[in-house]
């Protein structure tokens, strides 16, 4: 009797023990499980702040009427930061209206946009220019600056305030009344105005307005300073189409309201190609030697007009090689401009749609 009470203490005890470890191993299980769900979810979480913190502007279906004329018809986008986005459209596009949605200046009828979504938002990350400069004409450029900054509610720097001013290319010493500025010189300080905040975002309407040949290619320089060297995405809307080619590295075609296409710079050379006026002594035999190099026709004495995805400089070689001399050629049209074209006039000609 004794053997056995002990044997059932000993089964009893170690049926004790398999409850006891099968309980922790199912508490453990509990635990596992519960820690890769939450695991999941914090990555789920955190991929998605990442993927909002990498789209700066997102539309949707963002819509104006004033007065049953639509002006902005259902623009649904996303701009990711660090891009340069051009809006190509004429006048009545709906590309400042669209811009002043976006800057709070307009509400829209119907639709919804976010700007810098996924980060906490101070007013000077978002900078404008929308139509005419908000600049006070009897204060200089140091005190408008000034004047910006304490609108901003940041504290006055004004070694920043100096620089931003000489950036622009404008004098920050001058006591001038800004209301005696030239045209071209009221819109550098507007665009000075802009970035007093350091701002993430630059929405800019027109920005090279007013300004000389010179003084756009030192914009197009700024902006691309402002992009590459301090990451500020920068959407412009602008009627120079050869400038804003040259600029920016993505494209929003706008007509009637409504977006047309969207291209990158890159799918725009591929799409269009570069059209290249020759002038060569044998048109002939150029022709032969560029007949795998792109499209290409006589249009002239001695002049081939060539429209080609090919680098110049590979042209050149071409014809080199086949023994054509080159005496001069002319880059023809803007690839831009030709592309806006095409895509319009393929909308109008079905009812407004591609």
């Amino acid at each position: 009797m004794r053997y056995y009470c002990r044997e059932k203490k000993l089964a009893d005890y170690a049926n004790y023990l398999t409850y006891r470890v099968c309980k922790k191993i199912r508490i453990c299980a509990s635990v596992l499980h519960n820690t890769i769900i939450c695991c999941i979810l914090y990555v789920y979480f955190l991929t998605e702040e990442i993927i909002l913190a990498d789209i700066i502007i997102s539309t949707e279906n963002l819509t104006k009427v004033y007065g049953g004329k639509v002006a902005v018809s259902d623009v649904s986008l996303q701009i990711e930061r660090g891009a340069i986005v051009g809006l190509v459209g004429q006048n009545g596009a709906g590309k400042t209206t669209l811009i002043r949605m976006l800057t709070g200046l307009v509400t829209p009828t119907s639709g919804s946009f976010k700007l810098l979504a996924g980060q906490k938002r101070a007013d000077s990350d978002v900078a404008a220019i929308v139509e005419r400069p908000s600049i006070y004409g009897g204060m200089s450029a140091m005190d408008n600056l000034t004047a910006q900054s304490i609108l901003l509610g940041l504290s006055v720097d004004k070694s920043h305030l100096a620089r931003t001013i000489t950036l622009v290319g404008l004098d920050p010493n001058s006591k001038r009344p800004v209301k005696n500025y030239s045209l071209g010189m009221k819109q550098r300080l507007a665009i000075a105005m802009t970035l007093v905040g350091k701002p993430q975002l630059l929405l800019l309407d027109e920005p090279t307005n007013g300004l000389d040949p010179q003084g756009i290619a030192d914009m197009r320089e700024l902006f691309v300073k402002l992009n590459t060297e301090m990451g500020v995405t920068i959407v412009i809307s602008s009627h120079i189409l050869s400038e804003l080619g040259k600029l920016a590295n993505e494209f929003y075609i706008m007509d009637q309201g409504k977006i047309l296409k969207r291209i990158t710079a890159d799918e725009l050379k591929n799409v269009q190609g570069v059209r290249v006026r020759l002038f060569v002594e044998d048109t002939v035999t150029a022709l032969q030697a560029l007949k795998d190099a792109g499209e290409a026709k006589i249009c002239g004495n001695n002049q081939i007009m060539l429209t080609t995805p090919l680098p110049i400089t590979q042209v050149m070689l071409t014809l080199a090689q086949a023994g054509v001399t080159v005496k001069n050629f002319t880059q023809a049209g803007d690839a831009l401009e030709d592309y806006y074209l095409e895509i319009v006039r393929s909308a109008h000609s079905n009812g407004g749609n591609l």
